[in-house]
């Protein structure tokens, strides 16, 4: 199945403030990840609203995934 990808406020907020090449990187995962299921995905532990957590490198982009409306929400980026 292949997901739209909507970019919640929080999350461009928080792709802005990271350097342009890493946020370039970031969105082309999250594409990737939106229309062939690839990439390193994981469900968040003891989190029962369905957040996924996406590895980009250091990066990690906290999801939600709409099977009604076929939309992947991305809610945050972060570093560790």
């Amino acid at each position: 199945m292949s997901w739209q990808v909507e970019w919640m406020p929080s999350g461009i907020i928080s792709l802005q403030r990271i350097h342009w090449r890493d946020g370039e990187r970031i969105d082309a995962a999250v594409q990737r990840f939106a229309t062939t299921g690839e990439g390193d995905v994981r469900r968040v532990p003891a989190d029962h609203t369905g957040v996924m957590r996406l590895r980009v490198g250091r990066y990690r982009v906290l999801t939600t995934l709409d099977p009604w409306d076929g939309v992947m929400r991305v809610w945050w980026v972060y570093s560790l």
